[in-house]
Parts: C-alpha cells; structure tokens; sequence
C-alpha cells in the first residue's frame, strides 16, 4: 500500500503539473471505488472546475477545486495516478480524467488500480468527513514528542499496531513503522505505554526522520507503487528492518525475525531492538 512517502511524492508532481488547469471531461469512472457519490455527480460536476491547489493528509490526497468542490483520494493497496501516461488507458484504469490548460492543451489524468481497493470522493464545501477520524499528518503535522506521549499513556496494544492506528498520527503503514521502529531500536512488541520519556522522544525523531528520508527518496517500489511518469521510488534500495527476516542486522549483527502483529508481518532484530 502506498504510505505516506508514495502519495507526497505524487501530491508534489500532479501540483506541479495540473494545477490551475480545468478538467474537460470524465472519460471513465469506476462506480465500485466512489464513495457516498455515484458515477453520474462525477461526470456532471467536475467538468470546467479549475485545480486550485493539491494537499494531503496521511495517505490521502485533497484536490480542492473551484466552487467549494473537492476530491478526496486514497490510492489502496496498488493504486496509482498518471500522468499523460504512455501506454494509454489499460484494463486497470478505473478513472480517466482529460483537463485543459486555457491554451488548447490536454493532460490526461489516470487512475489505475489493480485490485480496485482504491478510493475518490467528490463533495462540496469541504473535503471527505472520513478525514475528521485522523490524527495529524505523520511528517508535517503539529504534533510533537508531548503529545505522542500523551496518545501512548496507559495502552497496552504493540508499538507497531499503535503506530498503524490512523487515529494517532496519521500515514505510517507496515515498511515505515518497521523502519522507524528499527532506527529507533524499539521493539514492535513492547507494549505502548511502556515507553520511557526519552524512548518517545526517539521514536518522534525517527518518525519524522524515516518519512522524510521516504520522501526524499521519491518513496518505496517494491511491487506497484510509481509516480506520475511510471517511475520507481529508491527507499526500497536502504530498507534496513521490512522484509528482511534471516538476514544479519546492519546495527547489532543478530538475525532479523518475522513476527505477525495485528494481522501484518513484521519484521526486526531481537537483539537491539528492545
């Protein structure tokens, strides 16, 4: 699935690339992936409505356009959008948008979605009520070490499950919490109260630092994720900790394990990470 890394990577590039442009037509829209509103509101009110900026919060992308209309997306678990794509629309396109930039020029928009667990919302006067339910942005929200000491106090689930908990932080899905855990040297298993002071202080500065690192490295392809021009990420190139269970640990030297921790593999070095 596409964390946060992957979907600022493509928040930066469709901003870069659609903004103040219109969409001209809805070519084609998946009824299946929209939520609270039906094919026929899609291709009836996006049409002449201009891209005024393209946010994000966590791992969904906020497209607010003119007339207090906004499109709320959440890319899945292999969802992707491009841009003017190549190869052309394909069987896993599940929406396709054609806009205009005021000077006769076309860009083509693509949503393609292999298993179709991706997500659009289309409302007005304000983005999709189901944002309210997050907490702050993991990388570029106001939260600090206080506050994540706060959400910590008194729980008893794994370090990893409350970090998968959109409620708290919102963005961090199973490779980053499993690399920030491992540069943090904590254990996916301790229980989330049990943090000292300065162990959240740690995980703060990992959180922000590993996401950070994700972004600057155009996120992480290990099976679907691209950008809008259908390239790759790097991050998957540095993973110290996802994925590799039997391999030596670049810090201690023990050996990484695999453990499942609310449904998701997991993996990290018992010998450090306490």
């Amino acid at each position: 699935m596409p964390e946060l890394p992957e979907v600022e990577t493509v928040r930066r590039q469709l901003a870069g690339s659609l903004l103040a442009k219109r969409f001209a037509e809805v070519d084609q829209a998946e009824p299946a992936m929209l939520l609270d509103c039906a094919a026929e509101d899609v291709r009836a009110v996006l049409p002449g409505r201009e891209i005024g900026s393209v946010g994000r919060l966590g791992k969904f992308l906020i497209v607010r356009l003119d007339g207090q209309a906004f499109l709320t997306l959440h890319l899945g678990m292999t969802g992707g959008l491009l841009v003017d794509p190549k190869d052309g629309p394909g069987p896993h396109t599940r929406f396709l948008f054609r806009l205009e930039d005021g000077r006769g020029r076309t860009t083509t928009l693509e949503f393609r979605d292999t298993r179709k667990f991706g997500r659009l919302h289309l409302t007005t006067g304000r983005p999709a009520p189901r944002l309210l339910a997050l907490g702050p942005d993991a990388w570029q929200g106001s939260w600090d070490a206080d506050y994540l000491e706060g959400r910590l106090r008194g729980r008893k689930i794994a370090l990893k499950a409350f970090l998968l908990d959109q409620r708290h932080v919102s963005g961090i899905g199973n490779i980053y919490a499993d690399e920030i855990l491992w540069w943090a040297g904590l254990s996916p298993l301790r229980p989330s109260g049990s943090l000292s002071t300065e162990e959240v202080a740690a995980l703060t500065e990992e959180i922000r630092r590993r996401l950070g690192e994700g972004v600057r490295l155009l996120g992480c392809t290990l099976q679907d994720f691209v950008d809008t021009a259908g390239e790759p990420g790097e991050f998957q190139d540095w993973l110290q900790a996802y994925g590799r269970q039997g391999q030596a640990c670049a810090r201690c030297g023990g050996t990484l394990v695999r453990v499942v921790i609310g449904g998701r593999g997991t993996a990290y070095c018992p010998g450090c990470q306490r």
